[in-house]
């Protein structure tokens, strides 16, 4: 089914034409699309992937012009870890600028794309492990895409039939007890719910470390009671929640409250370090 929101938002004919090769590599030829990222690597998209099909039709920038800003604030000597790395895009374009990636991708389906992707550079290690904020072992919902997957807590699964399968769980404090020379520069979580629950297990990394962490996460109360005293600040690009207004183009602003009339793809929690740079992005944009 067409996403007319997605049209409006890439520009119809730009939409089009690439929707058409795309539908006609996967249905036709029945082979995957690559594209080249904007550091020159040209990333793999399996033609099953449905979050390969929004890379290809944005051709290859999907968070709203994030993923430049992440790139900027990098620091080369040390290390960015991808939770959620599904068939890693952030891990792809992110290593040419630091130190070593690690991709955290606990679904089974999205390993194969990924370790071909990672083989693509030098510097990333796949880890297959979901991270959330006890380690031990948990269930991963994979009734749907592998983009859907999630990791259920103990409600869900005491009321849920779903297919799931069982998977290794870390939180990020224990890989750095466990990695003692890692130095992390930043973050990225897209974990389809457990995107807090990364953090509540990183504190003390996000403490000794301060990374610049971009997240899926939504940011409510809870957010800004447990960044408060890390002394984080919330930055986004932002959009109306009217879906009328999507082709608009995103404005980066500082999020200090509950937004109610505006929407975010991704969320910079911002570390005291950086709070004057990101304020400038704020005046600058």
């Amino acid at each position: 089914m067409l996403n007319w929101y997605l049209a409006r938002e890439v520009g119809y004919l730009k939409f089009f034409f690439r929707y058409s090769i795309r539908q006609i590599s996967k249905r036709i030829f029945r082979i995957d699309n690559n594209i080249k990222l904007k550091n020159s690597i040209v990333m793999k998209l399996p033609r099953n992937s449905c979050f390969g099909t929004e890379l290809f039709l944005k051709n290859g920038s999907v968070d709203w012009g994030s993923e430049e800003y992440l790139i900027k604030f990098l620091d080369k000597d040390k290390s960015f870890l991808d939770i959620g790395a599904n068939i890693g895009y952030y891990s792809l374009l992110l290593a040419p600028y630091c130190h070593s990636v690690y991709a955290f991708e606990p679904d089974k389906r999205s390993l194969q794309a990924l370790n071909k992707n990672a083989a693509k550079v030098n510097n990333i290690q796949v880890i297959q492990k979901a991270v959330f904020s006890q380690p031990g072992e948990m269930q991963l919902d994979i009734t749907r895409l592998p983009e859907l997957s999630h990791l259920q807590k103990k409600a869900e699964i005491l009321s849920s039939s779903q297919d799931s399968v069982s998977v290794e769980v870390t939180t990020l404090d224990k890989f750095a007890n466990e990695n003692p020379k890692l130095r992390v520069t930043a973050i990225k979580t897209d974990v389809e719910g457990a995107d807090f629950d990364v953090l509540l297990g990183a504190k003390n990394l996000i403490i000794r470390d301060q990374p610049l962490i971009l997240s899926e996460i939504y940011p409510d109360f809870k957010l800004f009671e447990f960044l408060k005293p890390l002394d984080y600040l919330i930055f986004a690009f932002v959009k109306p929640r009217d879906r009328s207004l999507i082709h608009t183009q995103p404005k980066f602003v500082q999020i200090t409250e509950n937004p109610q009339i505006i929407r975010c793809k991704m969320a910079f929690l911002v570390p005291r370090r950086l709070h004057q740079a990101f304020l400038e992005l704020v005046v600058s944009g």
